[in-house]
Order: C-alpha cells, then structure tokens, then sequence
C-alpha cells in the first residue's frame, strides 16, 4: 500500500506545515509541478489526484468553476496547469477558463470533456483563447499524463524560446 503524499491538497485538507520547509529549501526549479483538478465529479477528482500525486506532481482539487476562481486568485501564478471539465453545474468549464484567463492571462488549461463532438465549437472558441488542449473522458491515466507533459514540455520551450529572443533583442 503506497503511503498518502503530504504535498496533496484537495478541498478537504491542507498540506502538512513541516513538510512545506523541505520544499521551500529546495530550488524553485526542483519544486513539484502543481495541478489545479476541476470537476463536479467526485470520482473524476479523486482519479485524476491519485494518478497525478503519484506521478509526483502537487494536486489541488476543487469541484466548481466557482471554487476554482476562488483558489485560483488566491495564488493565480501558482499553478502550472488547471485540468478543467467542460460539464458542471452553475459556471462551465469555458465560461470558468475565460474569468480565469482575466485573472491571469498566461494560465495553462487542459479541457477534460466527455463530449468533444457536440461541444466541438466551444473547444475552438477556447483554443482560439489560449486554452492548450483537449482530452477525451474517459480517459486512460497514461493517456492524461502524456498530456499534461507534452503541454508543460510545450510551455516550458516557449517560454525558453521568449527569453533567448528577449536576451537575443537586447544585445
């Protein structure tokens, strides 16, 4: 049995204060990638923090766009990606993107919907807004990890390619 990873957070729980030293002793490049879960189904959350956690990423699941912009403002550059579902109750998943690129215009999103076809036309407005991708529900854990890799791997050359430009343009 794996033993539970103190760095989680969901809803529910905040991390361990002793192990919040260890972590900012470390580098700022060696800190864990941190997710923000976003889904009205508990056994959507509870899947995507188990798969995530043990990938070692730091998880924080909340469970409506509302609580996601609530979190979200608290720290709206401390998260590398938000795993996001189209289909919730009260705000979506594109009107709760779109507060979040006005909070932070540089957030990194994943779609997570079920319905990519009938929701085809929304997925493209959010591209067109900045959202990096979509997956498929149900999706495989693998398949979800290889995902959020190769959008922080995309993210991560990006942001290398802005800064050797600027530095190339200052020169």
């Amino acid at each position: 049995l794996a033993r539970p990873n103190p760095k989680v957070m969901n809803d529910d729980t905040t991390p361990d204060p002793s192990t919040e030293s260890e972590a900012s002793g470390r580098a700022q490049s060696a800190r864990p990638r941190r997710i923000l879960v976003v889904d009205d189904e508990p056994a959507a959350r509870v899947l995507a923090n188990r798969v995530l956690s043990e990938a070692g990423f730091e998880v924080t699941t909340v469970q409506s766009g509302f609580e996601c912009l609530e979190r979200f403002r608290k720290e709206p550059h401390g998260f590398d990606l938000v795993l996001l579902d189209l289909s919730m109750p009260f705000m979506d998943g594109e009107e709760t993107f779109r507060r979040l690129r006005g909070i932070n215009p540089n957030v990194v999103a994943l779609l997570s919907t079920g319905f990519l076809a009938p929701a085809q036309e929304r997925i493209e407005r959010m591209l067109a807004g900045g959202l990096a991708g979509s997956i498929r529900k149900p999706h495989r854990p693998d398949e979800l990890l290889a995902r959020i890799h190769a959008i922080l791997k995309d993210i991560k050359f990006s942001q290398a390619g802005c800064a050797a430009s600027d530095l190339a343009n200052s020169i």
